[in-house]
């Protein structure tokens, strides 16, 4: 069964795929790498919560401030990986800021659109 997370992911990469096309077809090549960048940034942060969804399953906790915990740690986890992969893309990598951060923003509106893809079974 896929889940939401999965739909997500999924949807983050062909909305990344189609903006780096249109970015490269309309702006040029470095316009293109920053959305690709972006939107992988993105992506990023669903796999990590991806990864972290499958190995809580794994384990069993006996107390409910584990569960606790582990919500606050996989929180923490994705923040400071996507803070450090933002500062890179805009820094040391020399990407197009403004676009990074746009594009970013798209791959994060996948979390509101994906729900509305599923349908509902009664």
């Amino acid at each position: 069964m896929e889940s939401s997370v999965h739909r997500t992911a999924g949807l983050q990469i062909v909305t990344s795929v189609v903006a780096g096309v249109l970015g490269y077809v309309l702006e040029g090549e470095a316009v293109a790498k920053a959305t690709l960048y972006g939107g992988a940034v993105a992506l990023m942060g669903t796999l990590l919560l991806l990864w972290r969804m499958r190995r809580s399953k794994r384990k069993m906790l006996p107390e409910p401030h584990q569960h606790v915990w582990l919500f606050y740690r996989s929180s923490l986890e994705r923040f400071l990986v996507v803070c450090v992969l933002l500062v890179l893309g805009m820094g040391p990598f020399n990407l197009v800021p403004v676009v990074v951060l746009i594009s970013f923003a798209a791959g994060q509106l996948a979390w509101v659109i994906a729900p509305l893809t599923t349908r509902k079974s009664n």
